[in-house]
């Protein structure tokens, strides 16, 4: 037991040096992410309330602004929560969490850090894949709030916390906007710095245990990248992410360790990632926003979603001959050779 501890600890720290020291990767995201977010969040909310209907145009503002939003959970289920108040459709709803739970810059940056680049823009492709699923099957059930949204207890729209710029000038040239970006990147840290912890230390006993030979056992006893294995690696990977309930970053050191040990495969990855729209917390907001019942067909609904999500990245990356195992390099090379043999070169 104290040698499994011992090694616990050395792969937590190795997992925290690993995410503090390449900061080359994850500063330039969040200073974009801030920078868009200063420029753009106002201007991407108030598209999405002139639109509030179902339509491409809608499902397109909704994405933009959920990719400039929070990945915090709260905050993103709040911004959530007031865009139906707002009048906004609840398929449209959830294609902004979707969105700012899987698409936002600096979690792409983390993510590209933890994985690579091509797990990160794989998690793109799936949540693209999830948000189509989830925005067709609501507006076929119909999904209708129960007698009133809650509201969030400062009583604004969580869009609305930074000051609107109307110009990269007033974003970049300004002291005002410096400040709107540093404040932007602190805030989201705060969201999800304990979370972020929580999964370093959880990455490092799933590293730990990775080298007993009960979890190499287990991790082969379904073989890999084959059709059934890729089934149940999205199918467990979304119900490990209610187990697990941390944020969407928090994740981010869980599926590096899982990746690392052979516990979860490519689709498992992704369909994990996308499941965290299904944390206890926000089954709750379900529930008082949609009634018990409806909450409950959502849970399954977003529970499929993210199965199809993870399966769905993994085929789309199929039709160009590789799987995302690769190091990025070889992977721009092999993305490079199938558009040309495609195109008949």
């Amino acid at each position: 037991m104290t040698g499994f501890l011992q090694e616990a600890w050395f792969f937590t720290w190795e997992l925290f040096k690993f995410t503090t020291l390449f900061y080359t990767v994850w500063v330039p995201g969040f200073l974009l992410a801030g920078l868009l977010a200063c420029r753009f969040r106002k201007k991407a909310w108030d598209s999405v309330l002139a639109n509030p209907g179902l339509n491409l145009k809608g499902v397109s503002r909704a994405v933009a602004l959920g990719v400039v939003g929070s990945v915090g959970r709260k905050t993103s289920i709040n911004t959530m929560l007031d865009l139906i108040k707002q009048g906004v459709s609840p398929s449209l709803g959830f294609v902004f969490l979707i969105a700012s739970r899987n698409m936002t810059i600096h979690f792409w940056a983390i993510f590209a850090l933890s994985l690579g680049a091509e797990f990160a823009t794989g998690q793109y492709l799936g949540a693209l894949v999830m948000i189509g699923i989830v925005t067709l099957s609501l507006h076929w059930i119909k999904v209708k709030t129960v007698e009133a949204v809650p509201r969030n207890k400062s009583g604004r729209d969580r869009a609305m916390d930074l000051p609107e710029f109307g110009s990269w000038r007033a974003v970049l040239f300004s002291f005002n906007g410096c400040l709107a970006i540093l404040k932007f990147i602190g805030q989201e840290i705060r969201r999800f710095a304990p979370s972020l912890v929580g999964g370093i230390i959880l990455g490092g006993i799933i590293l730990a245990a990775g080298l007993r030979s009960w979890w190499v056992t287990s991790a082969d006893l379904f073989g890999h990248a084959t059709l059934s294995s890729d089934f149940i690696n999205a199918f467990f990977g979304a119900g490990l992410a209610i187990v697990i309930p941390f944020s969407p970053v928090g994740n981010l050191p869980i599926i590096h360790a899982l990746f690392k040990t052979d516990g979860l495969g490519y689709p498992g990855i992704i369909s994990f990632c996308l499941a965290s729209l299904i944390h206890p917390r926000d089954v709750m907001a379900y529930m008082n926003t949609f009634g018990k019942r409806k909450a409950w067909i959502l849970v399954g609904l977003l529970y499929g979603g993210a199965v199809v999500g993870g399966l769905g990245s993994t085929w789309i990356y199929s039709m160009f001959g590789f799987r995302p195992s690769l190091p990025p390099v070889r992977l721009v090379r092999e993305l490079f050779r199938s558009i040309l043999s495609f195109l008949g070169f």
